[in-house]
Order: structure tokens, then C-alpha cells, then sequence
């Protein structure tokens, strides 16, 4: 049977080849060589694999460097590839199945036909495949949408920029915040927060499909803007296309994308969006507009939304960022370590420079090196690999940016002040008007306001830093950051060309061969020389600082014969007695400078300094007024203040026809000044400034009676005999030892910021003439008046902004308030100083005490006679139940008490203090009761920062506050233990020294 059935089987192969019509020779080559066929199909495959293999390298390639993905068509081939790799791998492996039959003997000729045509069929198949691997470049790949770039990112060092970081991220997902600004100084990390912000968009950002990064440049305009953003979208622009026409494409793609945040990088000027063709990110429109740039104004000219300033590193984390670019290991040396920190700070904190400078250090063990390094950036010579390249250029760029050469010249003054050093504004713009910088801008304050628009642009573009008022100053500081001043000094080394030595503790002046003919600036400010025994020829020469030196020795006779230029120059604050004669040759000079030349006797001739518009003699040793002084007919600013002038006809100044500003605060000729003072003040009709001090009240009364001062804008007036060079602030009165009659007195200065009372008599409370001036008064100081009794009366006016009362040595002071002062009173006060009062018995009703809501500071001391500091009398009981029998300060935020031996209270009932963070009771045996205490608020825990007092108080007090004297134990300061006789003679000698020197 098994034979019956082999023969079958060819018979059905056969007779099935003549019904398919399939060529008998074709059947045979199946039955016959069925291996032979499918080593042919291994063949096809192999090159069908290669085929695959080159194809997808070639893809690789494509995506990698140009971005490129595959066509659809292309993706379909690579399908069919796998698919027929697969099922040929089942083939074969059937094929090493030996099918055959009668028990083995013979083959199986059916299935060797089956599979024989199955293996012509994949053969075929492949054929076709590699018949249509020949794709021509053009068809390979094409350039498909993407959401953007992932772009290569360094970690953020720092916390401010981790900060920054954070509320861009939180101002990008703020559907109000359309346009986000973010702006620094050059190398400060913007460009590495932006790039944070791109990625994290792509990574976790479901809310906007497209991110779009452009980066412009310094010399960016409309069109080259047009361009960059139209080719990191993929869109072309013909070149007959004019401006409107682009923006028109333009907008018209970008609103295509519809949710997108389009990144501009480093630009450098504001443009419309309109004429760009940036579709303006309206409320409710989802595409954001960020951009990064180096000024203020250029985002405020974007029409931002969010401005965020990024700023430098502290020190400590300059440090550590440091250390990682060095290698820790080059820092095992102590000493190479404290080198190495010196030059990390020298890198003031910029990123940009930290890593520059570290990586060109990096694995350097040689001390050499690192000292050489750490001069280089002291001197700012940018020798150290990359930094003037990588670092001083960027940073140029924001110089160059600039808006026009005044602005860049008032920028390169600066330079001039020792690093690190904060830098009085109202002098630098002095500096400026006085060289010329500023002669198109006006005169005086308008000067002054032209100079503050400069500083404040060199603040918005990240040149200047802005400090504010330092500590007992009205005055404003700025400071360059020590990376720009760096920068700032290489320009001076090419053009304009400046000397810059200041504070470099210079012994020995620059040498003749340094004073360069092509020299502008020079400033040798701040240094220990003794002397100038040179004769420099410098002919473009400007300005000339040299104050803050001791010159002991002087300065040579010629050393200004070549100096024809010169316009600024400064000697104050130095040691030397005397001008050489050649000053007189400087007929272009605009300021001489002599302020505080303790030793200066002689000054020459200066009748052929025509030119000059400010003489500053101030607290120098002068006794004659130098000749020549009546030709100064351009004078503008005169300061005669605490000099020793015997000598002084004050008729020159009626024929100073351009003086504006005039002091004579201190002089030691007071009795000239008097009514004939007063009528040649009155031929001064373009004063602005005046500060002056009168022999009496008389006098005094005489001049504000002229109705002169209405023509001010500042002044300063003391009447009687100043004793100290200490005054008062501008805008001020001070009488000093004056006899004051109230009726004499029927006029008096409104605009008043400080009035100062200082050891006069005639008075019990302050005079009612005072009441023109309550309104505008500020700050107050009363001292050692001895017949005064109190302060304020019931007709006084309500002085609603007076910030500081400070009131000392007042014998016979009963009260601050006599009777019930009026509503309002005190409103804003907010110091409260009362000192060596030893009359005072009770300080503060409790209807003033109510009116204090803006006290910060109430310091009292050396009161021995002072029992209560707030008392409440027995018709106030209607105020004690309005408060449930509280005393509120809201504001106070320090309270001192020294040296009052028989004070038992502060008040009798509860009292509120939330603000409280210094406690200061020293020497004040009886006060054993806080009433802040009585009852421990949470809020007054929480503000509390420290407590002072001696240990004896504490455990005083410990006794009728237990719970608040154990939450607050670790805020106790302890001081020593007081002596009231010790602590009386200290302050006996020192009572009587008042803020305007000794009594």
C-alpha cells in the first residue's frame, strides 16, 4: 500500500503541473533539488538584508545631521522587509523537516513539491523588494514637524538662578503673562535658564505644541530677526519680498502653530511685534513670547509682561562652581587654597568668568601660576586663557550698546574710583557736569536729573549697580561690579586713554615715562603718596584725582605747566600746605577741589582761571582769600564753609552774576554775616543752594524776611555760634546757644525737613513760629535746653510727618505733651529718643500713645528720675475700655531702656508689641514686669530675634513671667552687670557731646 501511495503522490504533482500549466521541467527541479532552490532564496535574502541595512544607515545618517525623517514610502518598504524576513524564517525552518514515506524508503514527493513552489514564490517576492530599494535621495527622506529641540544644557549653579529658573517656569504657565523679559549682565546665566526652560517645555509641557528658539545678535535688525525666526520654522522668504510682506508670512505661520513659545535669545533692542510678524500673545491666546537680553529698557520696550533679573552667584557658591572647574584635588594646599579663593571671588561672582577662569586653571599645581593668575585679574589685564575673548568681550558688548557717547563717557568715569568702591551718585554727576559731559543738558537740578536718567540707563543695561543710602546718609551709592570695571579699564588702555591707580596703596607716584601725552583721566585717589616731584606734559589731560593722599611734601613748582586741559582737579582730603604757582596756568579749569586740606595755607594768584565754576576751601587752614577772586566771573559753586577766612570782602559776590550755590556754614568771620550779608545775598537772583549761618536771630529774621529763600532749592541755616562741623541734613534750621524770643520771630521758612535746638534759652516748649514748618517736618532733635518744660502744647500743630524726635539733656523736662494733644499729632513718628532727662518723671499720655502707630524705635536712657514711660490717668478711663485696657504699638520693632534706675513700669496694663525683635533693659533694678509679656502672643514670640539684660534682671523677671521667659531663654544676650555710678560716669562724659560735636 505504502508503495501505491508514493506512485500516487508523483502522478497528483504531475497532473496538477498540467492543469496549472507549469512547465514539466520547473515540477522536476522542485523534486529533485529542492535545497539547491532554497540556497538561491538564502542568496536573494542576504542581499536583500544588506539592501535593508544600507538604507537605514543612510536614514541615521539624515536624522542626525540634518534632521531629516523617512517618507511614508520608504517606512512601507522597511515594513515589507520584516515582514518577509519573518516569514522566511519559518520556511526554513520547515525545510529541515525530511518528509518521506513507505516507512522511510522513499521521499515524500508531495510535500518536496509543496514547499518547493512555496520557496519560488518568497524568491520572487524578494526580487520585487530589491527591485524597489533604489530610492533616489530626494524620495529617502523628507523634513518632518517636531515640537522643537532638546538643546545641550549645564546645570544651574546657584540659588537665584534656581529661583529665576522657578518663576519663569511659573510666569510660562500664567495665561496673563504673555511676553516674559529676562535680563543680567553678560555671562550671568540667562542664555543657561533659557535653555532649561526650552527642554523642560519639551520633557513635561502638555500646554504648547511647538518651541521655537531663535538667537539674535548685537548688530540684530528687523529684517536679519525676520530671517532667524522664519528659518527655525521652516519657512523661506523670496528676496524681492519687503518687510510687511515677510511679517505678513510670518504671522501668518506662526498662527498656524497656534500653541507655541517663541524663544528670542541675547537680544539687544526692543522692535514692534507688529513689524516683525509676531502675533501678540493676547489673554487667552496660547503662544508665549520670552526673551533674554542685558537691559531693563529692552524688555519695557517689548511691552513685557514679567521682568526677571538674574544675578550673580554668591560667594559661596562661586566658590563651589570654582572648585569643580579646578579639580579638588589641585586645593589640598592650604596655601594654593587660599589663593585659589581670592581669585574665585576676583571673578565677582559671574559664571561666565568663574568657569573660564577655572578651567584655564584647572589641574594647576604651581603657586606661581596662581599668584600670576590672581594679579592678572587685580589689574585687569585679561591675559588668563579665554577671559578676554569668552568674558571682557561679551561683557564689551553691553558698553558699545550703549545710546550715545555721553552716555559711554559717564560709563568710563566710573572706572576711575577704587574697586568695590560705592560711588555717591550726587559727586558723580558732579564729576560729569563739571568736565563737560553734561553741558548740553541744562544747569543745575537739571543737570542733577539728566545725570539720574544716565545712571539709571547704566543700571538697566546691567553696568551699574544700584545700593541705595548706606547707614546714616540721605545720599544715594552706586558700585561697579569688579568684572565690568574690569572690562571698563581695558577700554581706557586703547581709547579714550586713562591712568587708573586708585587705591592701590601706592607710596611712589607712576614714573615720568607713564604720564602718557595721549592721557585724558587720571585718577591717583586713595593711595599714600607724599609727594609729586615730576613735570608730566599732557596736554589732552581732563580731570586729575588725587584726592585722599597725604602729600606732606607737596608738589613739584611746574608740575601744572603742561597740563592746559585739565578741567577737574582734585586735592581734597590731602595733607599738602600749599599750591604751587603753577596752578595759575590752568585757565581751562572748571573745579579745583581743596576740601578738607587741613594743613593748606597758601593758594596762588587765580586771576587768570577764568574758566573756573567751582571753589571748594571747605575746612581748610586759609586766612586770606587767595587773589584774584574777583575775576572768577564764571563762578557757580563757592564753599567757604569751617575755614579760618579773616580776610574776605563779601561785596565779590554781587559780581558772581552765575553763582548758584553758596556756603558759608562754619566760616570763621560769623559777624560779617549780617545785613549786609543779607543785601548782597539779594543781588544773587539765580541762587539755588544756600548754606549759611547767622550770628543771631536777629539777622536770621532779617534774611527770611527778604523773601530770598523762595528762590531755593536747597539750603541749610544755623543761627548763632556753630560749634561742630556736624550739621544737620538739607533743608534744615539749627539754633545753636541763641537767645530765642518768640515775638522776634514773626516770620518764619516753610519746606523745613530738620529743625535742630541746641543749648538755647528763652524757651519752655518749641516756639509757635515753628507751626509754618509742622506740615513738611521730618526729623527733630532738641538738646540741652535747660529751661524747657515740654515739648508739644495743646496750640502746637500736629507735625503729621515727623519721622524722628530726639530729645537729650532736657533738665527740667516734665513731659514730651503738656495737656491733651490734638488728633492726629505724631501720626508717622517712628524713632523716639529720649536721653539724660533727669526731671522726667512720666513720659507718654496714653491719648499720644494711641496716635504712635508707625513707631519703630523707642529708646530711652540715663533718666534717673523716670518712674513710668506711659501714664493713664484717671479721666482716660473712657480710652481704657475703647482698647479692653490695651496698649498698642503695632510698629515697634526696638525698645531700649538703659540707666533708668527707679523705673518700676512701661505701662500698667496688657500691652501688644507683634513687631518687637530687640529687647535692650540694662541697668534698670526695678522694672521687674514686661506688660508684653503678660500675656505671650504667638506673633511677639515669632518676631522676637534677641534680648538683652544682665542675668540678674532675667531671674527677675523669670518670676512674674514664667512661661514667656522660658519660650524666649534662647534669645538672651546677657550683658555685665551695671553699676549705676559707673554707668552715671560714663555717661557723663559723653552727655555731653551731642551729633554736632562736645557743648
Amino acid at each position: 500500500m505504502e508503495i501505491v501511495g508514493a506512485v500516487v503522490s508523483m502522478m497528483q504533482c504531475f497532473c496538477g503541473e498540467t492543469c496549472s500549466r507549469q512547465s514539466v521541467s520547473e515540477t522536476c527541479t522542485y523534486l529533485r533539488r529542492p535545497r539547491a532552490l532554497a540556497n538561491r532564496l538564502n542568496e536573494k535574502m542576504e542581499l536583500l538584508k544588506a539592501r535593508e541595512e544600507d538604507i537605514k544607515r543612510k536614514l541615521h545618517v539624515e536624522n542626525v545631521w540634518r534632521g531629516m525623517e523617512p517618507k511614508a514610502e520608504v517606512n512601507m518598504w522597511l515594513i515589507n522587509v520584516r515582514k518577509i524576513t519573518s516569514s522566511i524564517a519559518s520556511l526554513q525552518e520547515e525545510l529541515t523537516i525530511d518528509k518521506r514515506c513507505l516507512n522511510r524508503c522513499l521521499p515524500n514527493y508531495m510535500s518536496r513539491f509543496k514547499q518547493g513552489k512555496r520557496i519560488n514564490k518568497k524568491i520572487k517576492e524578494v526580487d520585487r523588494l530589491l527591485g524597489q530599494s533604489i530610492f533616489p535621495d530626494a524620495s529617502l527622506v523628507d523634513m518632518m514637524p517636531r515640537r522643537g529641540k532638546i538643546l545641550p544644557a549645564s546645570s544651574l549653579v546657584g540659588e537665584s538662578a534656581k529661583r529665576s529658573l522657578e518663576t519663569v517656569w511659573e510666569y510660562l504657565n500664567d495665561e496673563h503673562s504673555g511676553i516674559i523679559g529676562i535680563y543680567g549682565m553678560g555671562g550671568v546665566g540667562k542664555t543657561s535658564i533659557l535653555v532649561e526652560i526650552n527642554n523642560r517645555i519639551l520633557r513635561e509641557s502638555t500646554i504648547f505644541d511647538n518651541v521655537i528658539w531663535v538667537t539674535a545678535s548685537n548688530d540684530s535688525n528687523v529684517q536679519k530677526l525676520q530671517k532667524d525666526i522664519a528659518r527655525a520654522i521652516g519657512l523661506s522668504f523670496d528676496d524681492e519680498d519687503d518687510e510687511m510682506t515677510r511679517a505678513a508670512q510670518l504671522l501668518e505661520a506662526l498662527m498656524r502653530r497656534s500653541r507655541f513659545v517663541l524663544i528670542i535669545d541675547d537680544l539687544w533692542e526692543a522692535f514692534p511685534l507688529e513689524v516683525i510678524g509676531i502675533p501678540y500673545p493676547y489673554y487667552g491666546y496660547d503662544c508665549k513670547l520670552i526673551i533674554t537680553t542685558r537691559s531693563m529698557i529692552v524688555c519695557r520696550g517689548m511691552e513685557s509682561v514679567r521682568e526677571v533679573e538674574v544675578s550673580v552667584l554668591s560667594e559661596e557658591e562661586a566658590w563651589n562652581l570654582f572648585k569643580q572647574k579646578v579639580g579638588e584635588e589641585v586645593l589640598a594646599s592650604p596655601t594654593l587654597q587660599a589663593v585659589a579663593k581670592d581669585v574665585s571671588k576676583e571673578c565677582g561672582g559671574l559664571p561666565l568668568a568663574v568657569v573660564t577662569v577655572g578651567r584655564a586653571l584647572r589641574r594647576e599645581n604651581d603657586l606661581r601660576q596662581w599668584k600670576n593668575a590672581l594679579s592678572q585679574l587685580k589689574t585687569a589685564t585679561g591675559r588668563i586663557e579665554g577671559m578676554e575673548n569668552r568674558v571682557f568681550a561679551r561683557l564689551r558688548f553691553s558698553y558699545e550698546r550703549l545710546k550715545d557717547n555721553v552716555t559711554r563717557s559717564c560709563f568710563l568715569y566710573c572706572t576711575l574710583y577704587p574697586e568695590d568702591h560705592h560711588i555717591e551718585t550726587e559727586e558723580l554727576i558732579k564729576y560729569w557736569t563739571w568736565e563737560g559731559l553734561l553741558d548740553n543738558l541744562g544747569y543745575g537740578e537739571s543737570k542733577m536729573l539728566q545725570g539720574k536718567m544716565i545712571l539709571d540707563e547704566l543700571k538697566h543695561a546691567c553696568l551699574l549697580e544700584i545700593i541705595g543710602c548706606q547707614e546714616d546718609s540721605l545720599n544715594e551709592y552706586v558700585k561697579m561690579h569688579d568684572l565690568i570695571r574690569d572690562m571698563a579699564i581695558a577700554v581706557t588702555r586703547e581709547s579714550p586713554l586713562f591712568m587708573i591707580r586708585a587705591g592701590h596703596e601706592m607710596r611712589v607716584p607712576p614714573v615720568e615715562s607713564e604720564w602718557l601725552v595721549g592721557l585724558e583721566r587720571i585718577s591717583l585717589m586713595r593711595n599714600d603718596l607724599n609727594s609729586l616731584i615730576l613735570e608730566p606734559r599732557c596736554p589732552q589731560l581732563t580731570t586729575l584725582l588725587l584726592q585722599y593722599n597725604s602729600l606732606s611734601k607737596g608738589i613739584h613748582p611746574s608740575f601744572f605747566n603742561h597740563l592746559k586741559s585739565l578741567k577737574v582737579l582734585d586735592l581734597s582730603y590731602t595733607g599738602i600746605s600749599g599750591l604751587p604757582d603753577s596752578l595759575s596756568n590752568l585757565e581751562n579749569l572748571h573745579a579745583l577741589l581743596l576740601r578738607s586740606c587741613w594743613n593748606l595755607h597758601h593758594v596762588p594768584t587765580m586771576g587768570r582761571l577764568k574758566e573756573l565754576r567751582v571753589l571748594d576751601l571747605s575746612s581748610t587752614s586759609i586766612e586770606c582769600a587767595p587773589p584774584g577772586m574777583e575775576m572768577l566771573l564764571n563762578l557757580k559753586h563757592l564753599d567757604l564753609s569751617h575755614t579760618t577766612l579773616h580776610e574776605f570782602d563779601i561785596q565779590i559776590l554781587g559780581t558772581y552774576r552765575f553763582l548758584e550755590s553758596l556756603l558759608t556754614i562754619g566760616l570763621w568771620q560769623p559777624l560779617m554775616l549780617g545785613p549786609d550779608f543779607v543785601n548782597v545775598l539779594k543781588s544773587c537772583t539765580i541762587l539755588t543752594t544756600l548754606e549759611a549761618n547767622f550770628s543771631n536771630l536777629q539777622d536770621f529774621n532779617y534774611y527770611v524776611s527778604s523773601d530770598h529763600w523762595n528762590t531755593l532749592e536747597s539750603f541749610k541755616f544755623c543761627v548763632g555760634y556753630l560749634q561742630s562741623s556736624k550739621l544737620p541734613g538739607k533743608n534744615s534750621v539749627g539754633f545753636f546757644g541763641t537767645h530765642i524770643v518768640e515775638t522776634e520771630a514773626s516770620s518764619w521758612l516753610p519746606g523745613i525737613l530738620e529743625l535742630v535746638i541746641h543749648e538755647c534759652s528763652g524757651i519752655t516748649h518749641l516756639p509757635m513760629f515753628i507751626m509754618n514748618a509742622s506740615s513738611d517736618l521730618k526729623r527733630c532733635k532738641i538738646k540741652y535746653c535747660d529751661e524747657m518744660e515740654w515739648i508739644i502744647t495743646p496750640e502746637w500743630g500736629t507735625f503729621s510727618n515727623l519721622e524722628l524726635l530726639e530729645i537729650e539733656g532736657l533738665s527740667r523736662l516734665q513731659n514730651i505733651c503738656k495737656g491733651i494733644p490734638p488728633t492726629g499729632i505724631l501720626s508717622n513718628l517712628k524713632v523716639l529718643n529720649v536721653i539724660a532727662c533727669d526731671n522726667l518723671m512720666t513720659l507718654l499720655p496714653l491719648e499720644l500713645v494711641q496716635q504712635l502707630k508707625n513707631l519703630e524705635e523707642l529708646e530711652l536712657e540715663n533718666c534717673s528720675m523716670l518712674e513710668e514711660i506711659i501714664v493713664t490717668e484717671a479721666e482716660n478711663e473712657e480710652i481704657i475700655q475703647e482698647n479692653n485696657g490695651e496698649v498698642v504699638l503695632p510698629s515697634l520693632q526696638k525698645l531700649r531702656l538703659v540707666s533708668i534706675p527707679r523705673l518700676r513700669s512701661i505701662c500698667r496694663g496688657p500691652m501688644i508689641c507683634d513687631s518687637l525683635t530687640t529687647i535692650e533693659v540694662v541697668d534698670c533694678p526695678e522694672l521687674k514686669i514686661l506688660p508684653f509679656f503678660l500675656e505671650m502672643r504667638q506673633q511677639l514670640a515669632a518676631s522676637l530675634k534677641q534680648i538683652k539684660g544682665s542675668k540678674s534682671w532675667w531671674r527677675a523677671l523669670r518670676r512674674k513671667h514664667p512661661t514667656a521667659t522660658s519660650l524666649l531663654a534662647p534669645l538672651l544676650r546677657p550683658e555685665r552687670e551695671y553699676s549705676s555710678a559707673a554707668d552715671e560716669h560714663s555717661h557723663s562724659g559723653s552727655s555731653g557731646n551731642s551729633s554736632f560735636g562736645p557743648r
